[in-house]
């Protein structure tokens, strides 16, 4: 099955272009506090262009950042888009909007903005991102972000997800790894409403995978490992699984920057 063909499953995986050129090393210091050092900086971007509403294509004026929607934006499919917020806190005013409408089946994501091509074993990944509040998580929790690996037909990938008891977990969706990683080491529950940074770091030559919420430390694992390197970075924040449950409320996610490095 080639990657494209992959585009239209359960776990959206996409495919497109990127071309911009890595930035150089990456500054350390209080904006993304848990990026190791040495790491090269691929794109930093502040989700300040409009998003195109149709196709799988670049987000033109953005650092390498590309866009597609499984369905067309609707009232029923939901849609991404740029809005200002002033108390954005990293790269005011503008940020995107996932809008999640009421009887929204889950197992989709309103778009998907994805980056690639990544080729490393090595991803930090910081986030700026805010959950409206209330938010209707459903029985399965709603995702954030992936991280692919050969393209996830062969390497698969590990999603980011704020589950239904309110915190940060992991899912590898690996050959011969299919656990998930649980908060083991602070189980912060998310505060809905507010703005939050997500920090998110794996080495596949050492297993290590670790992720924070606010400069906290939740979980830390030295057993995730995969063959294949990260190819494919997605924003795909995809409502809950497959056992069609439907949105009760009209939901948002909303992000103000988006940070990525590799080695």
């Amino acid at each position: 099955m080639t990657r494209r063909s992959l585009k239209y499953g359960a776990l959206l995986i996409w495919s497109g272009i990127a071309c911009s050129m890595p930035l150089g090393p990456s500054p350390l210091g209080a904006s993304w506090p848990n990026e190791p050092a040495g790491l090269r900086v691929l794109t930093d971007w502040g989700f300040d262009q409009v998003p195109p509403t149709a196709g799988d294509v670049p987000i033109p004026g953005s650092p390498g950042w590309s866009i597609v929607y499984q369905t067309p934006p609707s009232s029923a499919s939901g849609s991404a888009q740029l809005v200002s917020d002033t108390a954005a806190p990293f790269s005011p005013p503008h940020v995107y909007d996932f809008v999640y409408p009421k009887g929204m089946v889950e197992g989709t994501a309103p778009s998907t903005v994805y980056y690639e091509p990544v080729n490393a074993g090595e991803v930090y990944l910081g986030l700026w991102w805010k959950a409206s509040s209330p938010f209707d998580l459903g029985p399965n929790g709603n995702k954030i972000a992936f991280l692919f690996n050969g393209g996830g037909a062969s390497g698969g990938q590990q999603f980011l997800i704020l589950r239904p008891d309110g915190r940060l977990h992991v899912l590898p969706e690996y050959p011969r790894d299919f656990r998930w990683r649980t908060p083991n080491i602070t189980g912060t529950a998310v505060t809905l409403g507010v703005w939050h940074r997500i920090e998110w770091f794996c080495q596949l030559s050492t297993g290590t995978l670790k992720w924070w919420l606010d400069g906290v430390l939740q979980g830390s694992y030295t057993d995730v490992r995969n063959s294949q390197n990260f190819d494919v970075v997605k924003l795909s924040p995809t409502w809950g699984g497959n056992i069609g449950a439907q949105k009760h409320e009209t939901d948002h996610y909303w992000f103000d920057h988006v940070h990525l490095s590799v080695r």
